[in-house]
């Protein structure tokens, strides 16, 4: 299982990469069109085209991240007068939601990226953030329910998911 959680570790350094390399990209298109416009009165459409596909990338990018970490948006007033043992099955429940959930999208998202490049042609397949957002986020709601199974209740920390250790009587670090 030590495997799974290594996975995930080294998808998410990608995948902050990715977040890296997208934002630097974006920032500088932007720079490079502003500066165009007013010094040269030119300004580039396919710049003001291709930004709102990268703000796209970066936010389902984020957000897969945001899930890893346990941070993302969930309502847990409830749980948090909860014992321990129902506060697991509660988290295994929204896990399995989760994952019915993006599994359903994840197939859904094929045909809409199919229809993008009808379309869109080549441009279209920018939409492919969307089947690649559902598969990892699929992915973290089975790591998260790994995690729960293997420490029984309680929170993993992010500095000790990989090595197997886990702190049972912990909770979740609110934003």
């Amino acid at each position: 299982m030590r495997w799974l959680f290594k996975f995930d570790d080294a998808l998410a350094v990608a995948e902050k990469a990715l977040i890296v390399f997208l934002f630097s990209v974006l920032i500088s298109l932007i720079v490079f069109n502003i500066i165009t416009r007013n010094i040269f009165n030119v300004s580039f459409q396919q710049v003001l085209e291709v930004t709102p596909n990268f703000v796209l990338w970066l936010t389902l990018c984020g957000s897969t991240l945001a899930l890893k970490s346990r941070r993302h948006i969930k309502l847990e007033l409830l749980l948090r007068y909860l014992g321990m043992r129902t506060r697991s099955l509660a988290n295994i429940i929204s896990c399995i939601f989760g994952l019915a959930v993006m599994g359903v999208l994840f197939v859904a998202s094929f045909e809409f990226v199919r229809g993008e490049v009808d379309i869109f042609g080549i441009r279209g397949w920018t939409a492919i953030i969307f089947p690649l957002f559902f598969a990892l986020s699929f992915f973290r709601y089975a790591v998260q329910i790994a995690y729960t199974g293997l420490r029984g209740g309680g929170h993993v920390s992010q500095t000790n998911a990989h090595t197997g250790l886990f702190e049972k009587d912990t909770e979740p670090e609110d934003i």
